[in-house]
């Protein structure tokens, strides 16, 4: 296994090495048992996450392709996705993308870039584990594939830094691909994170990362949000009924 760099100042990453076949620091190590498909690539390992990780991408995930579907496209987590034919180890595994672009396949093992489109748009959940492979070799990996938004989220908010190296002190942080090199995404006046990939603004509430849409002025609703939506909805229709019903009594 490959010893991951210690993090490094952004302007400071060197461009990956022109030998594609030589062991790289974003290259994943699969924690076995493994699935592999017929090609020998890996579809799925033992790799677990914590339960608050996966929870908030879990809801994120659930949330977007709600967005997205009428419009097609991929809205992965956790998705192992090789972006080298023949280089069985030049994978990486996002925590959460999306790509627009891509035709919709639940069948699909895993996202093989030399057949799909590129994603749109990255994110990454911060872990102790995690910390120096999202900081510095998914964000120069993700550069040289020219992903064009990459974000990062970090629930200590003391991981994440500027461009000089000191810490933003936030909970959230975006680059989107100018000229060929990721340059941080400014906060906007409202306070929230424009996302021109998705059409979005992200911002963080109450611990959660959440999207609001410009165009309909209004958060993406959560599953929560819904269902409880649709209760008030439900028990506002049977407050009806019972009107009619009282009204029909009375006449």
């Amino acid at each position: 296994a490959p010893a991951w760099r210690e993090v490094a100042r952004p302007a400071d990453v060197a461009p990956p090495p022109s030998d594609a076949t030589a062991r790289e620091p974003w290259d994943y190590v699969p924690m076995p048992p493994v699935d592999l498909d017929d090609d020998g690539y890996l579809i799925a390992d033992s790799m677990g996450q914590n339960l608050r990780h996966s929870g908030r991408l879990s809801s994120c995930e659930t949330v977007l392709k709600s967005h997205f579907r009428p419009r097609g496209g991929v809205v992965g987590m956790d998705g192992v996705m090789p972006y080298m034919e023949g280089q069985r180890h030049k994978m990486v595994v996002p925590d959460l993308f999306v790509a627009l672009r891509a035709k919709e396949d639940e069948g699909r093992g895993s996202y093989k870039l030399w057949e799909e489109a590129t994603p749109d748009f990255v994110l990454e959940d911060l872990s102790p584990e995690s910390e120096r492979r999202d900081l510095v070799d998914k964000r120069a990996l993700y550069q040289r594939l020219g992903v064009p938004e990459y974000w990062m989220f970090d629930e200590t908010c003391t991981r994440l830094l500027d461009e000089s190296g000191m810490p933003l002190g936030e909970l959230l942080v975006g680059y989107r691909l100018r000229g060929g090199r990721y340059r941080r995404v400014r906060v906007n006046a409202a306070g929230r994170w424009p996302s021109e990939a998705l059409g979005l603004e992200l911002c963080v509430r109450e611990g959660l990362l959440r999207f609001f849409d410009p165009v309909a002025g209004e958060y993406l609703r959560t599953l929560d949000e819904s269902e409880r939506r649709g209760d008030a909805a439900l028990a506002r229709v049977a407050e009806l009924e019972a009107e009619l019903r009282a009204r029909g009594g009375a006449d």
